[in-house]
């Protein structure tokens, strides 16, 4: 008696062809968001020094200075096209906020933005800018937001 084992290996082929697609896309579970947090406009113009940025805690209310939880990404690489960014999910009630602070490079401005996208597909956002001047410090600072 002869046994085929190609259905098998096309099941098994089927299931991890399917894993690697759902992978690959952004999963935002029912009521959590998905953030981006988006520096732009830095190509000759800004480099960062540290992005400080809410996971979503919740402990961000009134003051971030005192949530623990906040994270730090200190000299982050921007890439050749000058856009940098920080991509998570956070859980629903989530408080968010954010602040970069950089060094002027040449004269333009700089952008900072926070987009945040329900489950549900609601997309919002803040946005702020700061003009940078060759050696000069600044700082942009998305306001504490609950979502």
């Amino acid at each position: 008696m002869r046994h085929h084992r190609l259905p098998l290996f096309i099941g098994v082929g089927v299931l991890g062809l399917a894993f690697a697609v759902s992978s690959c896309n952004v999963s935002t579970a029912v009521g959590s968001y998905y953030i981006t947090y988006r520096a732009s406009g830095l190509t000759g113009v800004a480099t960062i020094d540290s992005v400080y940025y809410s996971p979503g805690s919740g402990k961000c209310k009134t003051s971030c200075s005192a949530d623990s939880t906040m994270i730090r990404v200190l000299n982050p690489t921007i890439p050749s096209y000058g856009i940098y960014s920080v991509e998570q999910t956070v859980p629903n009630p989530a408080t968010i906020a954010a602040t970069l602070y950089g060094n002027g490079t040449g004269a333009g401005t700089v952008q900072f933005t926070a987009i945040w996208q329900t489950a549900d597909g609601v997309i919002q956002g803040d946005s702020l800018t700061a003009t940078a001047s060759a050696g000069t410090k600044f700082t942009i600072t998305i306001p504490n937001m609950v979502l």
